[in-house]
């Protein structure tokens, strides 16, 4: 029987290949969820290879949130996850799930109902489910690692490829002096993506424990760089300066980490040198016109006038606004007004504006718990999520519709989890010291046992 029903595979290597991936995906989300939460970056990079999308319309996505739930439910049943229950019930989620909820109570009335229904799927299958998965990743410290380092490898092999095809000429113009790694992909995607990355190579240059895992976090550093200028995109650079600072002005109190940023200086450097080596200086221009003050700012893209056209329709709709998806109708052209604060009002009105900011501020409160409760490497991490999530933040307020911006729940997400569980080791922590006065605090913020008094022994 197990030959009959293998026999297809066997004639149709395609079903083969197809039950090969299945199976390794069910063993990957049996083993983590940071695998099927981090691999989502994947799927540019298989289609820059292939040459397409060897899936249908909207696969990848309800893949990846398949995926991810199977994961979840997998780490329920192994009960390797006990914070993530009561993670779930926090704030900033129950609120993500109340904008859910307004969203489908506004689509009837929306005028461009159908693209209101396409926008509310994939809130689902984008943010929420990606919210779930980082919120459980997040109450798990090797887990945490374990994601962040996977994307760092997916973004660092964007920047290989995207550098591979720079130097042999066969790198994708998708507009004029910007590119992208295929032309199913629009650049600014490639421009978030990279400056992810050199968030997260800082990062493990600050905590890696062994050389050639920091000496590798360096090296890619000048590559990602080089990634984020031949986007071209004004937006993902402005957010990923507000990010770097960010990242330096928290972990700026620690000699050890001051001495390893001089490590990222210098691969700052070397980006700065080669750069101008492998890219048009159209590219550069173009990317860093926002920061050097060139450049003819907002109006050249149409931002104001979209944005103009938002405010007007929200102040002609206050209070529920004119449906999910609606600005559609107003610029069949533009979808979204590529701003997340107007797209709610202008869509969901004073309702949905409050829902948005009572979110982003939640996930705000909960990055600076953590901050603010960790110590060594946890503090790092929060560190490092405060930063990428405020460098999403500022994407979102550019460009991007709400399904696009998923990267705002997840790192939110990963923040949630990280302050429980940092607040439950310092519960356990207070605890223990209360049950046995013998037990002292380490340098770390972990309990260790004192054997300084005669009678401990």
């Amino acid at each position: 029987m197990g030959v009959l029903l293998l026999l297809p595979a066997l004639v149709r290597p395609t079903i083969g290949l197809v039950l090969v991936a299945a199976g390794v995906a069910i063993w990957l989300a049996w083993k983590s969820v940071a695998y099927p939460l981090a691999l989502a970056g994947i799927p540019p990079i298989v289609d820059a290879i292939v040459g397409y999308n060897p899936l249908p319309k909207g696969g990848v996505t309800f893949i990846f949130a398949a995926w991810i739930g199977l994961a979840i439910v997998f780490a329920m049943l192994r009960k390797t996850h006990e914070l993530a229950v009561p993670s779930l019930m926090s704030v900033p989620v129950l609120l993500s799930l109340a904008l859910l909820a307004i969203m489908l109570l506004r689509l009837a009335p929306s005028p461009a109902e159908a693209f209101g229904s396409t926008k509310l799927q994939l809130y689902i299958a984008d943010n929420l489910a990606f919210l779930v998965a980082a919120v459980v990743v997040g109450t798990n410290r090797n887990d945490l690692r374990l994601t962040l380092s996977i994307m760092l490898i997916v973004a660092s092999c964007g920047a290989l490829l995207l550098t591979f095809r720079l130097l042999s000429g066969g790198l994708h113009t998708t507009l004029a002096s910007r590119f992208s790694l295929s032309a199913q992909e629009y650049p600014i995607y490639l421009g978030r993506s990279s400056a992810g990355g050199v968030i997260l190579a800082i990062y493990f240059v600050l905590t890696a424990t062994r050389t050639w895992a920091r000496m590798a976090a360096v090296a890619v550093l000048p590559l990602l760089i080089v990634a984020l200028l031949a986007a071209g995109s004004r937006g993902p650079v402005v957010a990923f300066a507000v990010g770097l600072l960010t990242l330096l002005g928290l972990i700026a109190a620690s000699g050890r980490e001051r001495r390893r940023l001089l490590l990222v200086a210098a691969a700052l450097f070397g980006a700065a040198i080669v750069a101008p080596l492998l890219l048009p200086s159209s590219s550069i221009g173009r990317a860093i016109s926002a920061l050097v003050g060139s450049g003819s700012g907002v109006s050249s893209n149409g931002r104001s006038e979209l944005w103009a056209q938002a405010f007007a329709a929200f102040a002609a709709h206050p209070l529920l606004g004119i449906g999910t998806g609606g600005f559609a109708s107003l610029s069949p052209t533009e979808l979204y007004p590529h701003n997340l604060l107007l797209e709610m009002s202008v869509e969901l009105g004073v309702v949905g504006t409050l829902l948005i900011g009572a979110v982003i501020l939640g996930f705000a409160g909960r990055l600076l718990a953590a901050w603010r409760t960790g110590s060594g490497t946890d503090k790092i991490a929060a560190s490092a999520l405060i930063a990428l999530f405020l460098m999403t933040l500022v994407n979102t307020l550019f460009s991007g519709a709400i399904q696009d911006n998923a990267e705002l729940w997840i790192w939110g997400g990963m923040g949630v989890g990280l302050s429980y569980r940092l607040a439950a080791q310092r519960r356990r922590d207070a605890r223990a010291r209360m049950l046995d006065p013998l037990l002292t605090r380490s340098p770390t913020g972990s309990v260790r046992q004192s054997w300084s008094r005669p009678y401990a022994a």
